[in-house]
């Protein structure tokens, strides 16, 4: 009956063949998916924190200039034109930051730090005490914006790691089945050889 093992052979080699064509494609997914998600995840860490980080590092820039110029010994117009302009620089990098996604706890601090820039603007100079306290309570919530973002983009990092590892991991146990595959291909090879009939020398009969 070796015609029948012979066959189950043909039929598991066909199988292990077209499972090993399969894994491949899984395999070369699998990867393509993983690589694409830990991309988006690093875009989002420049896009959504990257990004935003530098609005909240312009903005506390631009406070502490003005706070300088309130403390500086120059006339009021002088003080007026140049506090003028880092208000307007501050109006616009405060508008692009509330453009960039916000988490809620984000969402809540850019409303507060809105409500107390437009009072800090609003305050004239010659009332500098409170000015420079509306200064302060400014950059107090700009730090807290960005020990936030600080907090997020570990969180982004963390799951980039896990996609890596779990990328990693599916592509080592596809490649051990791979590996099992072939290795079964191969003993299926090896054990065909020694069914093949040997050629024996047959005595010739003699008349």
């Amino acid at each position: 009956m070796k015609w029948t093992y012979r066959i189950k052979n043909k039929i598991i080699a066909s199988v292990s063949l077209l499972s090993l064509c399969v894994l491949v494609l899984i395999s070369n997914y699998i990867d393509r998916n993983h690589t694409e998600n830990v991309k988006n995840t690093i875009g989002t860490l420049y896009e959504d924190r990257l990004i935003a980080e530098g609005y909240i590092f312009k903005m506390s820039n631009e406070v502490f200039r003005i706070k300088e110029v309130l403390q500086a010994d120059w006339g009021k117009t002088v003080k007026t034109d140049k506090i003028g302009t880092l208000n307007t620089n501050i109006s616009e990098k405060n508008a692009a930051y509330q453009k960039t996604k916000l988490t809620a706890a984000e969402k809540s601090k850019a409303a507060e730090l809105t409500t107390t820039l437009n009072r800090f603007m609003d305050t004239e100079i010659d009332q500098a005490q409170q000015k420079l306290k509306a200064a302060d309570e400014a950059l107090a919530i700009l730090n807290e914006l960005s020990v936030i973002q600080l907090e997020e983009s570990k969180q982004i990092m963390n799951q980039a790691e896990k996609l890596y590892l779990s990328g990693k991991n599916s592509s080592e146990f596809v490649f051990a089945i791979i590996i099992i595959i072939l290795l079964v291909l191969q003993a299926m090879v090896f054990a065909s050889k020694t069914l093949k009939p040997t050629n024996r020398n047959m005595p010739h009969n003699l008349n």
